[in-house]
């Protein structure tokens, strides 16, 4: 990937993050993890850390978080995001279950 999609891609996830804690303070297991742009800029993908319910929440209310993220980056398109839900944190958890069971 090259830099500028690199320095678009952490912008629209630091972006992402305080839209989100804004929108939805009362959930707090809600993580952007990672976040793509394709080249042509229209289209984006975003990683949550989240349950299968709070994602189908957010992806309700999709349009009224595109349309923050206008206002804090401001690029010729502000690509149309899709939430997709990040399952390698239950790895990470199911990693830190094992190594506690294997150091009692």
């Amino acid at each position: 990937m090259n830099n500028r999609l690199e320095q678009l891609s952490i912008a629209y996830k630091k972006a992402l993050g305080a839209i989100l804690l804004k929108e939805f303070p009362h959930l707090a297991s809600l993580t952007v993890t990672d976040v793509l742009i394709d080249p042509s800029g229209k289209t984006g993908r975003v990683w949550l850390a989240t349950t299968e319910e709070i994602l189908k929440e957010v992806e309700q209310r999709r349009g009224d978080i595109q349309s923050q993220l206008k206002k804090h980056v401001v690029t010729r398109y502000t690509p149309k995001i899709s939430f997709v839900l990040d399952d390698r944190y239950l790895d990470r958890i199911d990693n830190l279950f094992d190594k506690i069971d294997h150091e009692d």
